[in-house]
């Protein structure tokens, strides 16, 4: 769909395996724990990473301990310089200079940069939306790398990731017991079924048409 067209990740090298290799052989591996804190708001950032396996959340922490997630970042994105998490690190300096050898490299940086800068201006236009729309949102956005065919969103689909309730809640601004209502109500609906801590999305399109307003659609 034309409207999520900056969800889409893939692996940041498709297409561009020179530029990973290079990438791979200036690069220090770094393997994490579940659970580990790899860096805290605050610390000097000078480099840029590579997710190679697993899940990130890149959060943070009010002074009353809630949390507020941003983003969750899987394997193959490539983030930092401005928000940096270490999978395989690779220093500022380095960096440049890779860039500044390899065009088609730089080019996918300005792409992946921009379908971010339009995901934090969708995430903060959805603040004035009520808390079904943004669940919602959320939902469909989690599914979206099974999306990539027409067909799929037809068809039922589980979430690739499991998140508690109190996750979901932080990446949409909400308590959890909003969400759990919220997630109930999208059931009873028949759009979504909950299994446990998994969600499968009974049919996308349904669902996402269930959350567009006359304007979104126009």
């Amino acid at each position: 769909m034309r409207s999520f067209w900056h969800l889409e990740k893939g692996d940041f090298f498709d297409g561009i395996e020179e530029g990973k290799e290079h990438f791979l052989r200036s690069a220090q591996r770094i393997e994490l724990k579940k659970n580990d804190i790899v860096f805290f708001e605050g610390d000097a950032g000078g480099a840029c990473f590579y997710v190679a396996s697993g899940l990130l959340r890149i959060f943070c922490v009010t002074e009353a301990g809630k949390e507020s997630t941003f983003f969750l970042r899987t394997a193959g994105e490539i983030f930092g310089l401005w928000v940096v998490l270490p999978d395989l690190p690779l220093d500022r300096q380095a960096f440049d200079d890779l860039l500044s050898r390899n065009y088609a490299l730089a080019r996918r940086v300005i792409t992946v940069m921009g379908s971010r800068l339009r995901y934090l201006g969708d995430s903060l236009s959805a603040q004035t939306c009520d808390v079904r729309h943004r669940v919602g949102r959320l939902l469909l956005s989690l599914a979206h790398e099974s999306l990539r065919d027409p067909a799929a969103w037809e068809q039922p689909l589980a979430l690739p990731v499991s998140l508690s309730q109190g996750q979901m809640a932080a990446m949409v601004c909400s308590t959890q017991p909003t969400v759990s209502e919220t997630l109930h109500q999208l059931q009873d609906e028949g759009l979504i079924d909950i299994r446990g801590r998994g969600i499968v999305i009974r049919r996308p399109q349904a669902l996402l048409a269930a959350l567009e307003s006359p304007a979104d659609r126009a």
